[in-house]
């Protein structure tokens, strides 16, 4: 039956059913909740009819009773077999001719090759939604969400199937561009900020890495190392203290910094930082984060994150005065402002004078000087804020909570580590607004104006 028709023939059977519940539901038939899903249903068989007609098109895929096998030997023509797909706009089927080789086993089937229809029992449509809502959501939720608002039914298990599916994907593809960075390009441009002169100003980027604790369903925890990369004049301030970034690009791997180091000169390359552009370089001061601008940034802007900074001085000001005292809030205060006023050495010379006679007390002042003497160089805070720079790494905190705890690290969640790397890699992809490349949405728009 031609499409139309079949449209015609859906279209007047749900006017008939949506007369009929009018008529005995009168009042529920004039509310705009139950026309609006009533005319829901009537769109989504719409379109189920009409992409029913296009899988139509160009036949069921038979091209003879054989075909040439990679193997060398022949393909012969088995049966015609009928495919379900669930799809966006519900369940759709069609039928194609089965190929079949003795020889090595292998099958194929011309219609799926032709119509991209992978393995899955699902559209691509469906494949791209689920992992958009799985990357943010839980898999149950967003089984639910899918269900809710598409019509979509899957289980929260196989949301999980094909969400770590596209994830693994994103990962394979993460590691491949790592590897070129790295291969191409990394040991001859190590010195992307070096001590030479610069042929040009050119622009400044601001690079920021810290590591955040994910649950392994072995019971331990393991870290994720992230890094965040933008430039400078992609920071605006929104309102006094307060800054937004209006774009970024991020980088996330579970497991040794030698794996995250590639991956984050990719992340530079993808953003558009070039040989000659300065770099800052902003982390927290652990062993980690400083070995990695020794080994990437040599002649970089290193700055420590005032904010842990702070809670050094506040500790200090804590064990001398008492942690919630009038005095130590005088006394941290009074420390902070003369660091961001590039008094380093003063302050730290006030810390060793303080007189703490607890053993517990002489051990953070301890542990304070070892944190903060060998770093003097990466403290000039009156001179960054003069430039514009950061002082706070709170691009790549956010990004680590947002990335990794606020889908990773909800209530008794575990995680397989192949899982886990899966779901980061997707998230990572999709914040950095490239699920197009994973999963392409089709660029078809209908210009009904026109067609009228």
């Amino acid at each position: 039956m031609p499409l139309v028709e079949e449209i015609i023939q859906a279209v007047e059977a749900w006017q008939q059913q949506v007369a009929a519940f009018a008529a005995q539901e009168p009042e529920a038939s004039r509310q705009l909740r139950t026309s609006e899903e009533e005319a829901r249903q009537l769109g989504q068989r719409v379109a189920q009819l009409a992409l029913q007609s296009l899988l139509s098109v160009g036949g069921k895929g038979y091209h003879g009773t054989w075909l040439i096998c990679g193997c060398g030997g022949r393909l012969k023509y088995q049966r015609d077999a009928v495919r379900k797909v669930r799809s966006l706009v519900g369940e759709v089927s069609y039928r194609r001719a089965y190929y079949y080789c003795r020889d090595c086993g292998v099958s194929r089937v011309p219609k799926d090759e032709e119509i991209g229809q992978g393995a899955r029992e699902i559209s691509a449509g469906v494949e791209r939604v689920v992992g958009l809502v799985s990357a943010h959501l839980s898999f149950e939720t967003s089984a639910e969400v899918l269900r809710e608002v598409g019509g979509v039914e899957l289980s929260g298990r196989q949301c999980e199937t094909v969400a770590e599916g596209v994830g693994a994907e994103a990962e394979q593809r993460t590691q491949a561009e790592a590897a070129q960075a790295h291969r191409q390009d990394l040991a001859p441009a190590l010195r992307l900020v070096s001590g030479e002169k610069r042929a040009a100003p050119g622009r400044v980027w601001v690079v920021e890495m810290d590591g955040v604790q994910a649950p392994i369903q072995a019971g331990t925890w393991q870290e994720v190392k992230c890094g965040v990369v933008y430039e400078l004049s992609q920071r605006v301030e929104v309102s006094r203290g307060r800054w937004v970034l209006l774009r970024r690009e991020r980088c996330v791997v579970r497991g040794p910094v030698e794996e995250f180091r590639p991956r984050l000169w990719a992340t530079l390359r993808r953003a558009g930082v070039r040989v000659g552009e300065r770099v800052v370089a902003l982390g927290d001061g652990s062993e980690w984060i400083d070995q990695t601008v020794e080994e990437l940034f040599v002649g970089a802007t290193r700055v420590l994150d005032f904010y842990h900074v702070a809670e050094r001085v506040w500790a200090v000001a804590s064990v001398r005065y008492g942690e919630t005292s009038a005095a130590a809030t005088r006394w941290a205060e009074e420390k902070l402002h003369q660091l961001k006023a590039g008094e380093i050495s003063e302050v730290c010379r006030a810390i060793k004078l303080l007189k703490l006679e607890a053993a517990e007390a002489q051990q953070v002042r301890r542990e304070t000087l070892r944190y903060l003497e060998p770093r003097q160089a990466q403290m000039a805070y009156d001179q960054y804020q003069a430039d514009g720079l950061p002082i706070g790494s709170g691009a790549v905190e956010g990004s680590c909570k947002y990335l990794v705890t606020a889908r990773c690290k909800q209530a008794g969640m575990r995680w397989t580590p192949a899982g886990l790397d899966a779901i980061l890699a997707l998230r990572c992809w999709l914040l950095n607004e490239r699920l197009d490349e994973l999963r392409p949405k089709p660029k078809v728009k209908i210009e009904w104006e026109r067609v009228a």
